[in-house]
């Protein structure tokens, strides 16, 4: 005789997140939470199975809208159920579970490389609109820094500025799908164009950069420090007058709220 131990609290929560998660197989975990696997007990299972699917895909949809578009419904929902299945979230906050959805189009859809970057682009629109709210540093307080402190300066940025290179006509596709209009057809640029988001006034923005700019603000999001930028930009751009493009940019910033405070740069 074989003794029964049924399984513990843990045990059955595990069995139908996995059941949830999975392939939506549900013979064990029946058995375990009704002592039966009968039709209307697996109906009622599988409303939890599909449930997680609509909500997870409503939420990519959400964050992804101009990808959505782009791609329509049917191939949308097929794309989003793939990449759910193989990302579940782990996040209670359903924005959360577009994080990986880019990089994940990138490969599942190698073959139109400019989806992947559409995406990038709602989703970079999406996080800066959800950042974290953070202090916005004024030209009063630059003012206030010291001419021996530029050495060593650096800078934070507000948690909603980010950046991306598109080598696809990304932007122009975007631009068509959010003014209800025929995109137009997929090219790869000359050359790979940089993008900066950011959040300012409840509202997500975006612009195109010029290179410089864009290498600029690269090297002090990476933690550089501001002399340290201005020297790369120095020998990288021999024809340009760094000094009054930085002046330009730093009213720009500021003007933006790009910058949250200023900090000690590396030594």
């Amino acid at each position: 005789m074989t003794d029964y131990a049924p399984r513990s609290l843990a045990d059955l929560q595990a069995g139908l997140q996995n059941y949830v998660l999975g392939d939506g197989v549900s013979d064990d975990i029946l058995s375990e939470l009704t002592g039966g696997a009968s039709d209307q007990s697996k109906r009622r299972l599988h409303i939890y199975h599909s449930g997680y699917r609509s909500r997870m895909n409503e939420a990519l949809q959400s964050a992804f809208e101009q990808t959505w578009a782009y791609l329509g419904d049917d191939a949308f929902d097929a794309i989003c159920t793939r990449y759910t299945e193989t990302n579940p979230s782990h996040s209670p906050n359903l924005g959360d579970h577009g994080r990986n959805f880019p990089r994940f189009l990138q490969q599942a859809l190698s073959s139109d490389p400019e989806i992947a970057e559409l995406a990038t682009m709602d989703w970079r629109l999406h996080s800066a609109f959800d950042a974290p709210n953070a202090a916005i540093l004024t030209g009063e307080q630059l003012a206030n820094v010291g001419e021996a402190q530029w050495a060593s300066l650096g800078f934070v940025f507000h948690p909603s500025v980010s950046l991306a290179q598109f080598e696809w006509n990304a932007l122009e596709i975007w631009h068509a799908l959010d003014q209800k209009q025929t995109p137009p057809v997929a090219e790869k640029l000359n050359e790979p164009v940089g993008h900066l988001f950011w959040r300012s006034d409840q509202r997500s923005y975006f612009r195109t950069l010029e290179s410089d700019e864009y290498a600029a603000l690269k090297g002090l999001l990476e933690g550089l420090g501001f002399a340290q930028v201005c020297e790369q930009l120095a020998e990288g751009y021999p024809n340009t007058s760094i000094d009054a493009s930085i002046g330009t940019w730093l009213a720009r910033w500021l003007s933006d709220g790009l910058l949250s405070e200023v900090k000690p740069g590396p030594v």
